[in-house]
């Protein structure tokens, strides 16, 4: 896998929400495919990257559980499969996917959010009128490097 395991994957989850966390993913890396985020490039001597999660925030603050972790970790991880990569690493479709697990868990609760754009901060049109939403991902490399993403959704 290209990013280490980190709490709050499947083995730390009860199986039904294991279950529902791999089921939120897999509708989520559905949208991650067609938004089609980049994927790192492999390491030295055609080895994948092995990174380790460090943060995977919302803005405005959402708390990020177990069952939200999973899924965004699922989806990322479907993402880069369906692109022929397994193992490979998305740092922007772990921020998407990271928004769009957010949307798709308020969508349980009753009205879902309708994202009107998502994408990289540096690409959000000047005129996409409603309320900001950001993701942002902090991996680390085996020799310490940070890798940082960001992702912003604009909702109505």
């Amino acid at each position: 896998m290209g990013i280490s395991p980190t709490p709050g994957t499947d083995a730390a989850l009860d199986p039904d929400l294991a279950h529902a966390a791999g089921g939120i993913g897999a509708v989520v890396a559905i949208r991650l495919r067609e938004l089609a985020p980049a994927l790192r490039a492999v390491a030295p001597a055609g080895a994948e990257p092995t990174l380790a999660l460090e943060t995977l925030t919302l803005e405005p603050d959402d708390p990020l559980d177990d069952v939200t972790l999973a899924a965004c970790v699922h989806a990322h991880d479907a993402y880069v499969a369906a692109r022929g990569r397994p193992g490979a690493v998305s740092p922007g479709a772990l921020a998407l996917a990271r928004i769009l697990t957010w949307a798709a868990r308020a969508e349980m609760l009753g009205r879902a959010p309708v994202i009107r754009w998502i994408g990289p901060p540096s690409r959000r049109p000047g005129d996409a009128a409603g309320h900001s939403v950001a993701a942002h991902v902090l991996l680390r490399d085996p020799d310490g490097t940070a890798i940082r993403a960001a992702a912003v959704a604009v909702v109505a």
